[in-house]
């Protein structure tokens, strides 16, 4: 009878969970995964609304790439990323009835130092005259 007694305690005696080391290497991870989605997230909105943007030069019709880049700055300006992207930065060319406006950048997100993320976007529509 005081085996089985001696078998409860040790099993009792020890705990399952995690440990200072396993705590700590968590919460880095975790620490570093909200860094890189509060740096990304922001780069990846004001790209959608870019594409917002160029979807609604689709629906437009210009007569010349001027009036394409002050349509492109009116919506910049609502849509507030002014700041961030230039319609000069546009390049424009003329096709066959109409434009194509093509816009290719690399966004760049900062995560500490030295140590960036640099995701590559392209955007591409045709204006119609």
């Amino acid at each position: 009878m005081q085996a089985k007694g001696n078998r409860h305690l040790n099993s009792a005696g020890r705990q399952g969970g995690m440990s200072l080391i396993g705590l700590i290497i968590g919460a880095i991870v975790l620490g570093f995964a909200a860094l890189v989605v509060m740096q990304v997230v922001p780069m990846y909105i004001a790209d959608q609304k870019l594409v917002t943007i160029f979807k609604s030069l689709e629906k437009e019709t210009a007569s010349s790439p001027a009036e394409i880049r002050r349509m492109a700055d009116k919506q910049l300006d609502i849509n507030e990323v002014d700041d961030r992207f230039d319609s000069k930065d546009f390049d424009i060319r003329p096709v066959t009835g109409g434009f194509d406006v093509k816009y290719n950048y690399e966004g760049r997100a900062t995560l500490f130092a030295n140590l960036s993320l640099v995701a590559d976007f392209e955007h591409q529509v045709r204006v119609s005259n």
